[in-house]
């Protein structure tokens, strides 16, 4: 979760409920969305001086309004040069797959229908979330930040060491939309795989 977090941080400022919100709607896989997980996180990445903090007043409430660090940034890009590791991405939950020769026919395909129940529904949610993307005003909108927040501005800029910052946020924007992509395609072979299991039955 911290890393997410460092990233989230990398292009606007935002309060512990804004990134509950973002990781909500676009990396709940990844991780946890409980608001209370989000605050331990911003206190440890706080103590480890990767984020800052200012008190703002909205609406008569007082709220903690998060920034990444330089340390925060430096950490961010040093994980992101480590290749992903497939074998992290591990699902106790498979462990019923291999031990489903214990239960009745009958048992098991109860047991795959509801697998592939669960598994259309969180498909049709990342096809929902992706339709609903509208990349160019999400693009829009962060440019718009940036030419008010000049401090994070200054950091985009000497991060990628050029001044056209619109040409850095659809790189950016690029490699987000691939990371739904992925989830939408791996959604769609565990589906049919399943399918094809219990063709096997």
């Amino acid at each position: 979760m911290d890393k997410i977090i460092l990233g989230i941080l990398m292009l606007h400022r935002m309060t512990a409920y804004e990134i509950k919100n973002v990781i909500k709607n676009s990396f709940k896989s990844m991780c946890s969305d409980s608001l209370g997980s989000i605050q331990v996180a911003l206190k440890r990445l706080f103590e480890m001086e990767m984020v800052i903090f200012e008190e703002v007043v909205e609406n008569g409430v007082n709220k903690k309004r998060y920034a990444i660090t330089e340390v925060g940034q430096a950490e961010l890009l040093e994980w992101l040069k480590i290749p992903i590791d497939n074998s992290k991405t591990k699902n106790v939950d498979l462990a019923k797959l291999l031990f489903m020769g214990y239960v009745s026919k009958k048992e098991q395909e109860i047991l795959i229908d509801k697998v592939i129940l669960s598994l259309e529904e969180e498909y049709k949610s990342f096809l929902q979330l992706r339709e609903s993307i509208d990349i160019s005003a999400e693009q829009l909108q962060i440019e718009e930040y940036l030419n008010l927040d000049k401090q994070y501005q200054e950091r985009m800029k000497s991060l990628y060491n050029e001044n056209n910052l619109s040409s850095k946020i659809k790189e950016i924007s690029k490699f987000t939309l691939a990371a739904l992509d992925y989830g939408i395609d791996n959604m769609e072979f565990n589906i049919e795989w399943f399918k094809k299991l219990k063709k096997k039955l």
